[in-house]
């Protein structure tokens, strides 16, 4: 069944219609029917059966017959990561990694980035699009881009992804267990030996991924999978 994702909706609907864009995509070229079942997420945990009733490019509504709330995952991932300048790749990420089930994701801002400006709407089309076609009913929290030293979490547990030759854990040794964690990543050039210093005398722990040198977005989703399966 095909899932909308409509922040907007909140359960104490009977009705939603969508906005011209949406029902243009769901009218020509889903090419819904009148009287199809489909079903919508606000990203929140809330899912909605519904039937379309009017249905035209210009606008198209669908009434609500069901709505039950999921109860959230016990895993929550926070990713921090410096985006790529090759926009392409950190957007393949942010589709990924909200497949995966990410829970939040913040842009940072390292000395040696080379990106250091991020268009939010695009990002957040992304994972709309993701969340959509994943069916996954949570949509992760985006944040601004923010330097690391601005950087803001709720996890119970912070590490470091660096290619520094220092002390360090493999990352699968560290993450087992913890469910509410934070991972960084830092950008094509790394963290400065500055920036690594400043982490972990912030109790942010150094973590390695292998032996390979892998790129941003890359280590960024097999630092992902890794805390969620470990954790599953």
């Amino acid at each position: 069944m095909q899932q909308f994702f409509t922040p907007t909706i909140s359960t104490s609907d009977t009705s939603y219609a969508f906005d011209e864009q949406e029902s243009k995509h769901i009218a020509r070229v889903l090419r819904k029917l009148t009287g199809e079942s489909i079903r919508l997420t606000n990203g929140k945990g809330d899912l909605f059966w519904g039937t379309l009733e009017v249905l035209s490019p210009k606008k198209c509504t669908v009434t609500i017959s069901k709505c039950e709330h999921i109860a959230p995952p016990n895993v929550k991932i926070h990713m921090a990561v410096a985006p790529t300048k090759n926009m392409d790749r950190f957007e393949w990420f942010l589709e990924k990694a909200t497949e995966l089930g990410v829970h939040r994701i913040t842009p940072i801002l390292c000395k040696r980035s080379e990106r250091k400006q991020l268009k939010l709407e695009r990002c957040n089309k992304i994972i709309a699009s993701a969340v959509k076609q994943s069916l996954r009913v949570y949509a992760p929290i985006l944040d601004p881009l923010t330097t690391l030293k601005d950087l803001q979490t709720d996890a119970t547990f912070s590490c470091i992804a660096h290619c520094e030759p220092a002390a360090k854990k493999a990352l699968k040794e560290v993450v087992l267990h913890q469910n509410n964690c934070c991972v960084l990543i830092g950008p094509e050039g790394d963290f400065t030996p500055e920036e690594i210093i400043w982490a972990t005398r912030h109790s942010i722990t150094p973590v390695h991924l292998g032996d390979a040198r892998l790129r941003t977005e890359t280590a960024a989703l097999t630092a992902l999978h890794t805390a969620l399966l470990l954790n599953a």
